[in-house]
């Protein structure tokens, strides 16, 4: 990986698209990918992540992809979900391998174990719970990941987001995922050396501990810097 990866961003108009694009674009060769213009961004693409064609173009030169695009929908129908979830996923990681890309960091979701108690402290070895087509695309996305990691020899790290919010830039609970923290998970999600195929959560550090971020901190020396405070009494 070069020292300044050059860096492709699908999905880079979106809500979490635009902050990493606006985190990263001082520092990283970036390139945005979407169906819309991403402002801020000299180099980009604007087409569907289903387009061969297009993806090809985008992922042409680039030594790595976060791969936000798609439909974040939990209610979505399974023909919106087919069409943007899986063939786009299948899309941009078949593109990426053809264009000799390292390393893709692929958006997952903590949500895949939202069916646990409350309680129960989440690990990256639980057994996924997916309750939405939305979520069942998450579960083939990092399994197709594991299937390019070691069949092509590519790099990927799964990074499980937690609750994004557009309008609240820092976390209020364990779930959550602060603007800033966003930047920093997925930047060392395609900097990180020595990666084969990783799963980390996305999410912000809490005095309520309900994720394994010590397992992020191992995997791809994620240091969350954002934390919420939680009232043990509530």
């Amino acid at each position: 990986m070069n020292e300044t990866p050059r860096i492709l961003v699908t999905g880079s108009a979106g809500v979490i698209g635009s902050i990493i694009v606006n985190g990263l674009k001082d520092r990283y060769p970036l390139r945005g990918f979407d169906r819309v213009p991403t402002p801020g961004l000299e180099d980009e693409v604007v087409g569907d992540i289903t387009d061969m064609d297009a993806v090809m173009q985008a992922t042409e030169g680039m030594d790595a992809v976060i791969h936000l695009a798609g439909n974040p929908s939990g209610g979505a129908s399974w023909d919106e979900i087919l069409h943007a979830n899986f063939i786009g996923t299948y899309t941009l990681f078949e593109a990426a391998s053809r264009n000799g890309v390292r390393r893709v960091a692929f958006a997952s979701r903590a949500g895949l174990l939202a069916p646990y108690p409350q309680d129960v402290f989440r690990t990256i070895d639980m057994t996924p719970r997916p309750e939405s087509y939305y979520s069942i695309s998450k579960v083939f996305g990092e399994s197709l990941g594991y299937m390019y990691a070691v069949r092509f020899d590519m790099e990927v790290v799964c990074v499980r987001i937690g609750n994004f919010q557009k309008q609240r830039d820092l976390p209020g609970h364990p779930h959550h995922l602060s603007h800033g923290d966003a930047v920093r998970v997925f930047e060392r999600a395609v900097i990180h050396p020595g990666i084969r195929f990783e799963v980390v959560f996305g999410v912000s550090d809490s005095t309520g501990r309900m994720y394994d971020l010590d397992h992020g901190r191992r995997a791809i020396d994620y240091h969350p810097q954002d934390k919420s405070i939680v009232d043990p009494e509530s």
